[in-house]
């Protein structure tokens, strides 16, 4: 009889042991958003969509495998995604440039990758020399509303700031000389760099790194508390999947 018992003590636990290990296993369900019209970034069905030039789909995937999750992924506008995220109706957001200004209120992850933020400008309308002069702070530029570029226009003292909704809207601004300049993320501007090779009627148009920046996840604060250090090393690890298109930085 005690020999049956122990039997079934140890079939128990196998059976506890299993269900436990099935449990563990089930991937976390997520919510997460990204920049409504970032270049090269899109979502369809709640999933980022593949494309060759920055691997976000890649990284996506590995983030995932990472945290054992799914996420589930809408793209709206940057302010939206800001306060849903700071509100924990999301639980994190992507590819999004760290500010100071947003660190205030938002958990952001260790860095991914390290992002060039350059002016675009008409060489009729600027010359290089002068782009690291003080003047160069009363001229228009053109900028996307809620973006990092926009908080360090603010930040460093630019007169007249033209914002927009979609990072669409912005060369139009430029051709249409509203503005004199833009300032823009790494991915528009190689956005722009091909087009100006691929057009000869953008060929007057230079490009200008003015500042680099760390870009990764922003978490929510209650997403923060439980998973900061696993999201972490989730993003050391998955930063081999990170993709540079070209080689555009002036910076000297």
């Amino acid at each position: 009889m005690a020999s049956l018992k122990a039997v079934v003590q140890v079939l128990l636990i196998a059976s506890v042991t299993t269900i436990s290990a099935t449990t563990v296993a089930k991937p976390q369900k997520l919510q997460g958003g990204v920049v409504q019209s970032f270049p090269g970034i899109s979502v369809v069905n709640g999933k980022v969509q593949p494309e060759p030039a920055y691997g976000h789909a890649e990284i996506i995937a590995c983030i995932e495998d990472e945290l054992n999750a799914r996420i589930e992924w809408q793209s709206l506008p940057t302010d939206r995604l800001l306060k849903l995220t700071h509100e924990n109706q999301l639980d994190l957001i992507y590819p999004m440039g760290f500010t100071s200004e947003r660190n205030s209120y938002l958990q952001a992850s260790v860095w991914l990758t390290k992002d060039d933020d350059y002016f675009v400008f008409k060489t009729t309308t600027i010359q290089q020399a002068t782009l690291q002069d003080e003047q160069l702070k009363s001229r228009p530029v053109g900028v996307k509303r809620g973006s990092p570029q926009l908080h360090y226009l603010q930040s460093n003292g630019f007169q007249h700031v033209h914002q927009v909704y979609e990072y669409q809207q912005l060369l139009p601004l430029l051709n249409m000389d509203r503005v004199d300049m833009l300032a823009v993320p790494q991915p528009l501007a190689e956005q722009l760099q091909a087009e100006m090779k691929a057009d000869p009627m953008t060929g007057n148009l230079q490009l200008y790194n003015y500042y680099t920046r760390d870009a990764g996840f922003y978490l929510s604060p209650d997403f923060a508390r439980t998973t900061l250090d696993k999201t972490n090393k989730a993003v050391i690890q998955c930063r081999q999947h990170t993709k540079t298109t070209t080689a555009i930085k002036q910076k000297s």
